[in-house]
């Protein structure tokens, strides 16, 4: 099957859903400024306006956490026509594909297990990771970052700035969990996704319809996943010793604290 991209008539542009502004939340030494920092399900698929609206606020760069084949499919066209610049960090690139977490579903029986994979996925990626705080750290305008859902891969780097920055575990924990009351409108606007449209007459869509329609832990949003992906990363030692093999984290997360602590 041909894949499909945003220029495709069948393909409606839609509001994000899980769009969240950082502004607000305490860290070490003060609060997040607003319009300096966001996180969002996939922005590829949002209306012109939206972005123009995000750009007058302030957006100046986009980190893109999703895999190679999702951009190839669904590329950032309207954001550079609107000033904006798109950098693509996957933060797995087979991992999360719906087959693929069909096939790995069978070892995360829980949300802790969740957590782990989490925590594996930040081990893997620490060189995407590593750029990832670079570009929110040195970019001169405000900075969203996004994956398909806004949950998962999106969710991994908010947890890793908001505990760079000192936030409390309770409200790393919390931001992530707060994506749980979207999901039944996350799901419904990805289905209309570019990327995610197989032939639906296929094993392979029947297989992913029956995932998508469980209650499986790696389709929700708890508290626990968080809480274990910190436990099992060592909390913010852990984090830092990891970051050690890619950047100098201290002055990593000094230019964090600069940008976008008040």
């Amino acid at each position: 099957m041909t894949a499909m991209t945003y220029d495709d008539a069948t393909l409606t542009a839609r509001p994000l859903v899980n769009l969240r502004d950082f502004g607000g939340i305490s860290v070490q030494g003060g609060r997040l400024r607003p319009a300096s920092l966001w996180r969002a399900d996939d922005l590829t698929m949002s209306p012109r306006e939206e972005i123009a609206a995000l750009a007058d606020q302030g957006l100046s760069a986009v980190l893109d956490l999703r895999s190679t084949p999702e951009v190839t499919r669904s590329p950032h066209r309207m954001a550079g026509e609107l000033g904006v610049t798109a950098h693509h960090l996957p933060l797995a690139e087979m991992a999360v594909h719906p087959l693929a977490l069909i096939e790995v579903a069978p070892s995360m029986q829980s949300p802790a297990d969740v957590g782990r994979w989490y925590a594996g996925l930040v081990r893997s990626h620490i060189h995407e990771v590593a750029e990832g705080l670079e570009v929110i750290g040195t970019s001169t305008g405000g900075v969203l970052f996004h994956c398909a859902a806004g949950k998962d891969r999106t969710g991994i780097l908010a947890a890793v700035v908001l505990q760079l920055l000192g936030a409390d575990r309770s409200v790393i924990v919390e931001d992530y969990a707060r994506t749980e009351q979207n999901l039944t409108a996350i799901f419904d606007r990805l289905a209309q996704a570019a990327y995610s449209r197989p032939d639906h007459e296929s094993e392979d869509a029947k297989r992913t319809a029956e995932f998508f329609a469980s209650k499986h832990p790696l389709l929700a949003a708890p508290a626990d996943s968080m809480d274990s992906m910190l436990t099992e990363l060592g909390g913010a030692s852990g984090l830092m010793d990891l970051l050690k093999h890619e950047t100098d984290p201290d002055r990593l997360t000094e230019d964090l604290h600069t940008k976008l602590v008040a």
